[in-house]
């Protein structure tokens, strides 16, 4: 859940007494064992410096995280009573059942996978303990007592047998030791784990169940993968709705959108939205997973958008307004009956994205160049039921780099994603045992490494570095491609890193402002659909001309709307597929602040 910072997070402030005793009691029924430490000790959990703050995960999942002194000590989400930070669990460490893995598994945990059935350890009892589907867990090492994750079951343990080849989820992991809401905090380190080596993990009862750990091991990624694959097929059946049904599933997917695509947050800054934009952006998107492509408008009893929102506006959900013969919805009314008690669940498009990564990490980048034109092994317009743009990093190993994947057996001409790059580079770690025996998290250089990613004056200087930090400067060091895939086209291999759309705000002739945008070629936008989907969002005129000095066999185009519309533009390109961080906004209307020049 916090593999990646939160997309949104308000400042932090202080509770109300009143509130955080509330709190406290929540905290304390949903643990018992934590009223029965603090009560012993005569101390309170939450103290008085406590402090809250909203956030928005990068999943869209709402919440609240709780900071005392410096560290987030709790967090909060719709559905969940509060879950403590392994920095509260540092502190008490036996308030939730815990799991053990071994000491490679964790990596994969930080990297953001969840924990897997194959990397499962019985705990010193011999046993798994006894949890339910939904509970929550704290994870750890084997033969280490502070926890270093925390998680959701995927399945009630009395279902799992330990190393008897089960495949499939244990853990859906929410926090975990090295991620973001981790680094909120001092980024202090775990109790004693300096004293703990992955040999001590991995300790076995005999020489077979060892053999059986590595080969849980060197397939845990792949596992994963398989795993989620066929969760996918599986929940992606078809289904035989009646028009009812269809009804009913519309209407949940439109309350499922307003409330965790759109957000009452993000209502303010996208409203008035043209019918057919929140149908295609907001409403199929968040159909259910399950049988959820089977769900469209002209199966309904409706036929017709603008008859399904009416029908919404007449219950009270939303206001529509005519515009220009464009139906838009105004305004939403949040506190509405049909909103209150709405959960998450798993939809179409997360759906889709699980199938594209999956595809993306299936196939083989690496054949790219070799390969016949048409016959590109990676996502294809047949195979991905993504309607957006989708961007894939891809980097070419070049001078100095090519003698490590050389050691390493893989080929010095192939195209490598950044996830591949870092299993190569973790498992030649791992096969010349270059991780320092006195700190688990630096590895020692060797001469390999040296001449890969280090500069010549930091030859004598530079010893260790973190894993990271060595992915880092080795993708750094390597050529950048990117791989565009446009809807309903084939991949297109491209050199270079992805170049960003420019959205410049500005007043023009004294007192007019203008939005412009440049760069949205690379992107295989349509310059006029974009102008008249600009002109019907924000009402107002919407041109275009040749940039001067293009060239008129690959003209590059300038669009200009009328008005102060940077946040529109940039809510369209959102939604079109252009990654946030190749939105470049410049707002020169902006006051300068005092002194500034």
């Amino acid at each position: 859940m916090f593999k990646k910072p939160v997309t949104s997070l308000k400042s932090f402030s202080a509770l109300r007494s009143s509130d955080r005793r509330r709190f406290q009691t929540e905290a304390y029924d949903a643990y018992p064992e934590l009223k029965e430490q603090c009560t012993q000790q005569n101390i309170h959990v939450m103290p008085d410096t406590l402090q809250a703050a909203k956030f928005v995960s990068h999943i869209e999942r709402p919440g609240i995280i709780y900071k005392a002194d410096g560290k987030p000590t709790w967090f909060k989400t719709l559905d969940s009573p509060p879950i403590p930070t392994v920095y509260t669990l540092w502190r008490y460490p036996t308030i939730l059942p815990t799991l053990y893995t071994w000491g490679p598994v964790v990596q994969k945990l930080i990297e953001g996978a969840d924990l897997m059935i194959p990397g499962l350890v019985n705990g010193p009892d011999g046993t798994l303990p006894s949890v339910k589907e939904g509970d929550l867990v704290a994870i750890t090492i084997r033969g280490y007592k502070y926890p270093l994750a925390v998680g959701k079951m995927a399945i009630s343990s009395s279902d799992i047998k330990v190393r008897s080849g089960m495949k499939g989820k244990a853990v859906y992991v929410l926090h975990v030791y090295h991620d973001f809401l981790w680094a909120m905090g001092d980024k202090s380190e775990p109790p004693e784990m300096k004293d703990i080596s992955d040999d001590e993990y991995m300790e076995e009862e005999d020489e077979n169940d060892n053999q059986q750990q590595d080969d849980n091991q060197t397939t845990v990624e792949e596992i994963q993968q398989s795993s989620q694959v066929s969760t996918t097929m599986k929940e992606d059946t078809s289904m035989n709705y009646t028009t009812s049904e269809i009804d009913d599933l519309l209407k949940e997917s439109l309350y499922q959108g307003l409330l965790f695509k759109l957000t009452p947050e993000k209502g303010t800054s996208v409203l008035p939205i043209s019918a057919s934009s929140l149908y295609t952006a907001y409403i199929l998107p968040s159909r259910p997973r399950r049988g959820g492509l089977e769900v469209d408008i002209k199966k309904s009893s409706w036929k017709k958008v603008q008859k399904f929102l009416k029908t919404m506006e007449k219950t009270g959900l939303l206001k529509l307004k005519e515009q220009r013969g464009e139906t838009n919805v105004t305004t939403i009314n949040w506190s509405h009956p049909s909103l209150q008690g709405v959960t998450p669940y798993k939809t179409v498009e997360k759906l889709m994205l699980e199938q594209q990564q999956q595809q993306q990490h299936l196939s083989t980048p690496s054949s790219i160049e070799n390969q016949p034109t048409g016959k590109s092994n990676t996502i294809s317009a047949d195979t991905s039921s993504s309607d957006q743009i989708q961007i894939l990093d891809m980097y070419k190993p070049i001078g100095s780099t090519i003698p490590l994947f050389e050691l390493t057996k893989n080929d010095k001409t192939a195209l490598y994603s950044s996830v591949e790059v870092r299993q190569i580079i973790l498992e030649y770690i791992k096969a010349e045992n270059l991780v320092d025996s006195k700190n688990q998290r630096m590895i020692n250089m060797n001469p390999i490494l040296t001449d890969a990613i280090l500069n010549k004056s930091e030859y004598q200087t530079v010893n260790q570095l973190g894993r990271d930090q060595i992915v880092q400067r080795l993708l750094s060091k390597m050529q950048p491609f990117h791989l565009v895939t446009l809807p309903g086209k084939e991949p297109i291999l491209r050199k270079g890193i992805p170049k960003e759309i420019e959205v410049t705000q500005e007043i023009r002739q004294g007192r007019k402002t203008v939005t412009k945008l440049t760069g949205m070629e690379s992107f295989g936008l349509e310059i006029d659909d974009l102008c008249k989907e600009l002109t019907k969002l924000c009402a107002s005129s919407a041109t275009h001309n040749q940039i001067h000095g293009t060239s008129p066999k690959a003209p590059l185009y300038e669009i200009m709307v009328q008005g102060p519309q940077m946040k529109h533009v940039s809510e369209l390109l959102l939604r079109k597929g252009v990654p946030k961080k190749l939105i470049m906004v410049n707002d020169k209307t902006a006051k300068k602040g005092k002194g500034k020049k």
